[in-house]
């Protein structure tokens, strides 16, 4: 097909030659002859642009800042060398930009509307270039949802000023950009309810009655009321109690999700949030990722580590609909489903391990009786009451 094409306008270009040598014989004279030599450079510089190297075109591409928050957006510069400075050459330049940055996120306010606009996918960039061989493109892209975004190709396009002849290539790039969760401000009130609900669920198990592993002599500096005063009256020497170490506290933070956008970034929100404040109380804690292949990451990751694999974390694959517990943990389950679509299953699981359910589209209550607390954007960010309390 490719070699049809250039036959065919092979010909047309010979045929125009044609045309205007016949007018310069029959004609004669100094403008006939002068009009054809004219049209001779202009035929030779449209069959050069025909077979013009488009492939031998190398593009790179940089990015001013390829880590920030959600909203935020940044600067992108690609630069396109010509392996032939041909002058009068139409040069256009497009992004191929991935699924992940096709909505637009302005700042946390946003989570209060139910539409994101979508982001227009019109990146094309035209210049005439003369006898330069490096053109710059520059694009600037705002309001950037949280994900992990791959800048993978460009799209080079080369015309002619006639319109003649045009040749398109892609250059493949691998440039990536991490767009981390926001997180709520901790002066919010309702996220610290919310923390303080978490780590009630925790202090019971954490005070669990010790079980007493034996004894051992007094030693100086023990207390007085772990002083086993039976034992001691019998042998005539104090001996102290000694038990066994308290049982390791591990909450487990789920996710569950149902596939609409704002709804169920808000919960990745009020995750990333609920961590960061595990973090600056140095309790500790586990994330799932995988409900299936129980892939999880706890709070020894770098802040770094933790923001890029929420920023990567691809929501729609996780289903938390048939999850089984595992023994030893707390759950603690943020869902953005509606109260009455939380599968049943899951529910009775989340009550028999004392868990905690965190709803974040809606204030209803569940129908199975866990403990269940409410954190919608309406109450977060507009100040709305949980009336289901």
């Amino acid at each position: 097909m490719r070699r049809r094409c250039y036959l065919f306008k092979t010909i047309q270009l010979l045929l125009i030659g044609f045309l205007f040598y016949s007018y310069a014989m029959f004609q004669g004279g100094v403008v006939s002859y002068t009009l054809f030599y004219a049209v001779c450079g202009l035929l030779v510089y449209l069959f050069v642009m025909m077979l013009y190297p488009v492939r031998q075109i190398k593009a790179t591409l940089t990015v001013d800042d390829t880590e920030f928050e959600a909203g935020e957006g940044t600067v992108v510069t690609v630069k396109v060398k010509r392996p032939l400075p041909l002058p009068f050459m139409f040069v256009t330049v497009g992004l191929s930009l991935p699924d992940s940055m096709h909505p637009t996120f302005t700042n946390i306010t946003a989570f209060l509307d139910h539409v994101w606009p979508s982001r227009s996918l019109n990146t094309m960039r035209t210049a005439l270039v003369s006898f330069k061989r490096e053109t710059v493109f520059t694009y600037t892209l705002n309001h950037l949802p949280r994900g992990k975004h791959v800048l993978e190709g460009v799209d080079v396009t080369i015309e002619d000023i006639f319109l003649f002849s045009k040749k398109a290539t892609q250059i493949k790039v691998n440039q990536v950009i991490y767009s981390y969760p926001i997180s709520i401000s901790t002066d919010k009130k309702n996220l610290a309810w919310t923390f303080q609900a978490v780590t009630k669920k925790l202090h019971p198990y954490h005070k669990l009655r010790e079980d007493m592993a034996g004894v051992r002599e007094y030693v100086s500096g023990d207390k007085m009321s772990q002083i086993d005063w039976k034992k001691s009256s019998k042998q005539e020497t104090l001996f102290t109690k000694q038990f066994d170490p308290k049982p390791e506290e591990k909450v487990m933070f789920f996710l569950d999700t149902h596939n609409v956008t704002h709804e169920d970034e808000w919960a990745i929100t009020v995750l990333y949030s609920l961590m960061r404040l595990f973090d600056t109380h140095k309790r500790a804690y586990h994330v799932n990722l995988a409900p299936f292949h129980e892939r999880s990451f706890d709070q020894s990751l770098s802040q770094k580590q933790k923001q890029q694999k929420l920023a990567q974390w691809d929501v729609s694959h996780y289903d938390l609909t048939a999850v089984v517990f595992n023994k030893g943990i707390t759950p603690i389950v943020i869902s953005s489903r509606q109260a009455d679509a939380l599968p049943e299953a899951l529910m009775y699981q989340l009550k028999k391990q004392n868990g905690l359910l965190i709803l974040t589209s809606t204030t209803d209550r569940p129908k199975v009786s866990v403990t269940a607390i409410h954190l919608t954007p309406g109450m977060v960010l507009g100040g709305e009451s949980d009336e289901s309390k």
